[in-house]
């Protein structure tokens, strides 16, 4: 079940992005060169997305995707084939992830107060008023 909620996010986001852009499957399709009936399973959430890089980035920019835009489809990818994105690699090293990760989900953080946390992490120097050093 989880794999299929999977599939139509990543589909949904795909579709979006082309209602968006006012573009076709077939014109995405032949702009990056892609099998049309690949792409249609896809976008339906009955395929996985492109493992490779470089497909994925001919999607992106067949789309015009900003750079925040791309980052999230390649996370999207990346979640549904069941990999870690490949900028985050390094975090592996981290033993405190996998205690945070599991804080997270222990705590049943919904979406955006994922969000949020992601927020707070982010200030420069700053976490619930106290200085990181």
């Amino acid at each position: 079940m989880e794999k299929a909620k999977n599939l139509s996010i990543f589909g949904d986001y795909l579709r979006q992005r082309l209602i968006d852009k006012k573009m076709s499957l077939r014109t995405l399709a032949k702009k990056t060169g892609m099998d049309p009936s690949n792409l249609s399973k896809i976008e339906r959430g009955v395929a996985y997305p492109p493992q490779k890089e470089e497909n994925l980035q001919k999607l992106a920019t067949a789309l015009e995707l900003d750079q925040e835009s791309t980052r999230h489809f390649f996370d999207l990818a990346a979640q549904v084939n069941g990999m870690l994105p490949d900028d985050l690699d390094d975090i592996k090293q981290n033993e405190a992830i996998p205690m945070l990760l599991r804080t997270i989900q222990n705590r049943r953080l919904t979406y955006d107060q994922t969000i949020e946390l992601t927020k707070l992490i982010a200030q420069e120097n700053n976490w619930q008023g106290r200085v990181i050093e």
